[in-house]
């Protein structure tokens, strides 16, 4: 038999389900199964020996649309054991489909008193050799993705129906399906489907649309990271505003020490947490003298010694032997470190607490270039400014200021508030400057929040500003309109032509490679919270009261 039989009889076997459909006996049905497993097996070995990039990319696709519907048969499959009673089967018949000689011709013999599994959770669990709490998240997530079992045993839809759809068509990773819909039914009430009674889902954003029509949007539309952090921002949100408990004690709280190592634990508000993002963010730039600093394993220039301390009368001869030798062996303490590693790097964590703790021990006014100081950026629209009572505001590193505490730091002299208003684009400085800087930089991360190419989570304080209409070098200008907030890579993918960015509205947008993203449609990064084409808040009726004075 040729390649083209044995293509035509493969075509007539993924087929045969479908056009037989009833006439199929359980043991071909299962039979057939086996078959598919057998030849998915013997391809990938085919595979893993060929070493072709390209043939390893397309399977690694093919494999991943297998995966995702193999999870959905997972817990398709739980359904149909608690809405066929399963666990209620005899033992002989357990036995015979163990063994795989199973009658299927007859009806399936049940026990008549005490069942060999007391649920479909422990007849899973036991058959599949999987903890008995694996097994019943899998009737769980069923119930949110799959459907519900009644008190008349029939199925009814799922608790989740969006998430469902996305689940069906398997076009969203599987494991973020099961954490949203997870964190969802905890908002909603108690689903009393089996006792009979229907309640349909409660929790609501704040414009109205049901939360988990809200998720199952991004996770539709977004990239992965981009519709974690968007669905996590709008569950904490709903979370606090209906949430009966009240929130943890704000402070400092001292820890125990563990090997010398001692541990804090820090409690603030929205606008406090903003300086400490703010310190961390610039903590993580190699490109700020501050910012090296932060990085290295001896921060910051050693503390000045007082002048009292400072002795006028000479060494002593007895003790200028001694004077630069430390009695202490090498590696003797864990706090020594070599002299030649004080410019190693350090990782993340501890760059931030080195750029703290900078920040802490720097004096006020001593202009000292390697201590970072904390900037506190606060976006809001023009509307917000007349009516702070009801409105909420955005800093530069995403955090949110719920109104109340806006109102509050608006009156600070350490704030910078940024109105955002029409579609005008006021700064510009022509060719005198090659760099976006200063004002011209701030209302650029004003309008992109962060690096525009979707699903970027690089810092707004690491991203670059692109000339991305004309380049410098070709007689462009460096203005608000001229630039693109985007990281170092995206910047270089876009030289090299592998992503473009256009304009659209006024507003930057990336085009992403086909391979990506086949409709080639001009996207921008929700990541950072950047502005999208039609953000602007339109508010019904005439602004009566005046801003704040």
């Amino acid at each position: 038999m040729n390649y083209q039989a044995y293509l035509n009889a493969l075509h007539l076997l993924c087929a045969t389900p479908l056009q037989l459909g009833a006439q199929l006996s359980c043991a071909a049905l299962l039979r057939l199964g086996e078959m598919c497993l057998s030849l998915f097996t013997a391809i990938g070995d085919v595979v893993h020996d060929r070493q072709d990039p390209r043939l390893s990319l397309a399977y690694a696709q093919l494999v991943e649309i297998f995966a995702r519907r193999v999870h959905r048969e997972q817990l398709a499959a739980a359904l149909d054991l608690e809405v066929s009673g399963a666990n209620a089967l005899s033992l002989p018949v357990l036995d015979s489909i163990r063994r795989g000689d199973a009658d299927f011709s007859e009806e399936p013999e049940r026990t008549q008193g005490k069942p060999c599994y007391r649920s479909a959770e422990d007849l899973l669990a036991a058959w599949l050799h999987i903890n008995y709490f694996a097994a019943a998240a899998r009737f769980s997530d069923a119930h949110l993705l799959v459907g519900r079992r009644t008190v008349q045993g029939t199925v009814a839809p799922p608790r989740m129906p969006n998430l469902a759809r996305l689940c069906e068509a398997g076009a969203t990773d599987p494991q973020q399906l099961i954490s949203t819909a997870r964190k969802l039914a905890k908002l909603e009430p108690k689903d009393l489907i089996f006792e009979g009674t229907q309640i349909d889902l409660q929790a609501e954003d704040e414009d109205g649309v049901l939360l988990e029509e809200r998720c199952a949007q991004n996770l539709a539309s977004l990239g992965p990271r981009s519709a974690r952090k968007q669905i996590s921002t709008a569950l904490s949100h709903y979370i606090s505003q209906h949430s009966e408990e009240l929130p943890p004690p704000r402070g400092l709280f001292i820890g125990p020490v563990k090997l010398g190592v001692h541990e804090f634990k820090l409690r603030t508000t929205a606008a406090q947490a903003q300086v400490l993002h703010s310190i961390i963010a610039q903590a993580s730039s190699r490109r700020t003298e501050s910012g090296r600093n932060a990085g290295t394993s001896q921060p910051g220039p050693e503390p000045s010694v007082p002048e009292w301390l400072i002795a006028d009368a000479p060494m002593p001869e007895w003790a200028a032997p001694y004077a630069s030798e430390d009695p202490r062996p090498a590696g003797a303490y864990p706090e020594q470190q070599p002299a030649n590693d004080a410019e190693a790097e350090v990782d993340p964590p501890l760059r931030k607490l080195n750029a703290v703790m900078a920040k802490l021990g720097s004096r006020p006014g001593a202009g000292d270039s390697t201590c970072i100081t904390p900037r506190v950026v606060v976006y809001m629209w023009l509307h917000d400014l007349y009516h702070l009572a009801r409105t909420h505001g955005i800093t530069s590193n995403s955090v949110r200021i719920p109104p109340g505490e806006l109102r509050r730091i608006l009156a600070s002299a350490n704030i910078i508030p940024i109105v955002l208003g029409g579609n005008s684009q006021p700064l510009d400085v022509g060719r005198a400057k090659r760099f976006h800087v200063g004002a011209i930089r701030t209302a650029i991360m004003a309008r992109d929040r962060g690096c525009i190419v979707p699903d970027c989570t690089t810092a707004p304080d690491q991203v670059e500003i692109d000339h991305y209409k004309r380049p410098w070098a070709e007689g462009g200008t460096t203005s608000v309109d001229s630039g693109a907030a985007i990281c170092t890579d995206g910047h270089h993918s876009r030289h090299v032509g592998q992503i473009k960015i256009v304009d659209v509205g006024g507003l930057p947008h990336v085009i992403l490679p086909k391979h990506i993203d086949p409709e080639q449609i001009p996207r921008r990064n929700t990541y950072w919270d950047g502005l999208q084409l039609g953000d602007a808040p339109d508010y019904p009726g005439p602004i009566e009261d005046e801003p704040p004075g």
